[in-house]
């Protein structure tokens, strides 16, 4: 767990929300929608604030406050709210994304845990050499895993492809470096990366550097409705088993 750092009531302007509007744990979805959805489980949930791509909501869970931020899609978004929300005193977080695939073999009803990422983009240089992995918290992928397994949903963990460019993957035969791009596509699916996501790279780089913990897992294509049911309910067991956790070190 990471250590605690009594904050003043602080307020972000780029999130229009302050620091006693949000609990130390978060799940960071990308689209704005998912938000109440993801936070529905949590015990009087509510919309603390609004702005932007940003919209947050918090709750009760097992008596912690616990919040869903939206982050807007890429790195550089989830780089910005991931700071704030640091410097609002959140210590864990879960990236809760869509992914695309890179083995034609994966179960797309399966959820992918990240427990690592390619840095296939730049923001995250910006906090460190390349030659700096881009890992997640072990605590956090465990709980995640866990959650899955205890919750009898298909699963696997592996590396996802972090980008900067979403019609790079889409779209590549329509892209100048067409021809690097497909090479790319081969060399990763060849290494056994499973998806293609565009933020966790920097959420584990940011994490490492700031003290905090981040996970991440994902829904593979689009945001069916029984996936966004189970990728919720993943998430909300994970972060119980995380809460307990933390509560049994401090009392130990």
């Amino acid at each position: 767990m990471p250590t605690l750092i009594k904050k003043a009531n602080l307020h972000s302007d780029i999130l229009n929300v302050s620091s006693n509007q949000i609990g130390k744990y978060i799940l960071l979805p990308g689209d704005p929608a998912r938000v109440p959805f993801l936070a529905g489980p949590f015990e009087g949930a509510h919309e603390e604030a609004r702005k932007w791509t940003h919209v947050t909501y918090t709750g009760l869970l097992d008596g912690q406050k616990v919040s869903v931020v939206s982050t807007g899609m890429g790195c550089p978004a989830m780089a910005t709210t991931l700071e704030e929300l640091i410097r609002l005193g959140a210590h864990t977080f879960i990236r809760v994304g869509t992914s695309g695939t890179i083995q034609r073999k994966t179960d797309p009803s399966d959820l992918i845990i990240t427990w690592a990422a390619a840095r296939d983009e730049r923001t995250s240089l910006r906090y460190q050499p390349m030659s700096f992995p881009a890992v997640a918290d072990v605590e956090v992928t465990t709980a995640l895993m866990d959650a899955a397994h205890d919750l009898s949903f298909g699963y696997q963990v592996g590396i996802s492809q972090s980008k900067d460019a979403f019609y790079g993957e889409h779209d590549p035969l329509g892209m100048i470096a067409s021809h690097a791009l497909l090479e790319k596509q081969k060399i990763f699916e060849r290494s056994g990366l499973l998806c293609s996501e565009m933020e966790v790279s920097t959420l584990f780089v940011i994490s490492a550097v700031r003290s905090v913990r981040a996970g991440g897992i994902m829904m593979l294509g689009g945001s069916k409705p029984q996936t966004l049911e189970n990728i919720t309910r993943v998430c909300t067991h994970a972060l119980k088993y995380l809460i307990h956790r933390d509560m049994e070190s401090q009392r130990g």
